[in-house]
């Protein structure tokens, strides 16, 4: 700390920040950071999207003129591999599981100025390599600040199931010919939650849980049910009580057919999100499938912010800590593991829905 300290003077907020963050990492608390993403510049951010898939890096969306890229598996940047690129920014994060690691990292590429702190680029002429489909290398310079202009993105046949709408608050299915109910909750939060313990002020622009939860048992009272899925894949947190109640209710419900509970973990499982996992494997009979969990079962949360006085950084920390085990495991692993890869994606497979589909 003395050390960023002695060369401060000079450094842009965003060098800074950066030194202090790989500091703070090794504290291990993943919600105890210095947040220097505020001071990333959004003209020097790539114009790419990419996700971590099981068979590596793959460009889902990009700006119109770097189309070329699309669908393609990231390989290197300026000619650096990319597991290279990966093991320096790593440091800026805790390394509770792997999947802490593939879940920020696709978003932390594209910060140009991250990629300069490093050394890996100047911040502003960026060649990208990435694979085709036929195994060959290919390598399309990206030049910053990006006119963005129209976005394309990697079209399947269907999106695979719990990639329909990650961005729903909420959300449910029914599968007939499965007989498979699919509840899939991405946040804690909803408009009886923003009234309770938000501002309040954009409420009425948020999904209802309550007429939600009336849905979800209207279904379970008219439809036969042989496996009922919550996934919390994409539920990296909020407010855990809504969740709890909505769980307890759940296990008390009747419910026509055989009734077996499936949990779906990933890595944006994390902090209230772990809360509500934990409650629902609260029945012996629940199969956890997925990925491992990004956060820990036991974990820091309830996250403030102060601001460093002398320079205007702002540092958010953890103000509890959640034991909701006795062990103290880094992270909630499957019964059932599994991970998407490029193809199935293409193909409109979860590959977690088609392990369900298999277990008698």
């Amino acid at each position: 700390m003395r050390k960023v300290a002695e060369e401060a003077p000079g450094k842009s907020h965003f060098h800074i920040a950066v030194k202090l963050q790989q500091i703070l990492a090794k504290m291990g608390d993943a919600h105890t950071l210095v947040n220097y993403h505020f001071y990333v510049d959004k003209s020097l951010i790539l114009p790419i999207e990419s996700y971590w898939f099981k068979d590596g890096i793959y460009i889902t969306q990009t700006d119109r003129e770097y189309e070329v890229l699309l669908g393609k598996k990231l390989s290197a940047i300026n000619g650096i591999p990319l597991h290279v690129i990966i093991d320096s920014l790593s440091t800026l994060l805790v390394h509770d599981s792997p999947s802490q690691i593939k879940y920020h990292v696709p978003r932390m590429l594209t910060w140009s100025q991250l990629l300069s702190f490093f050394g890996f680029s100047d911040v502003k002429n960026i060649h990208i390599h990435v694979t085709n489909a036929a195994g060959e290398e290919e390598k399309v310079s990206v030049h910053l600040p990006a006119s963005l202009g129209e976005l394309v993105e990697v079209e399947g046949e269907t999106l695979p199931l719990g990639w329909q709408d990650p961005k729903a608050y909420f959300r449910e299915q029914y599968v007939e010919k499965d007989k498979i109910y699919y509840i899939q909750y991405n946040r804690c939060w909803s408009r009886e939650v923003e009234e309770d313990h938000g501002s309040g002020a954009t409420a009425l622009f948020m999904p209802s849980f309550k007429e939600f939860q009336k849905q979800v048992f209207k279904v379970l009272r008219k439809k036969e049910v042989d496996k009922l899925i919550f996934d919390l894949r994409f539920n990296s947190g909020g407010h855990p009580d809504q969740g709890s109640e909505f769980v307890r209710e759940l296990h008390k419900a009747p419910i026509k057919g055989k009734g077996q509970f499936y949990l779906f973990v990933g890595r944006k499982t994390q902090a209230e999100a772990m809360i509500n996992a934990l409650d629902f494997m609260r029945d012996a009979n629940v199969v956890v499938v997925g990925e491992e969990s990004g956060g820990r079962p036991n974990h820091f949360g309830e996250v403030k912010r102060f601001v460093l006085p002398e320079s205007g950084l702002i540092v958010s920390h953890s103000s509890r800590y959640f034991k909701l085990l006795e062990e103290d495991p880094a992270s909630l692993v499957p019964d059932v593991e599994t991970s998407i890869s490029f193809q199935q994606y293409l193909n409109g497979v979860d590959p977690a829905l088609e392990a369900v589909r298999m277990i008698p």
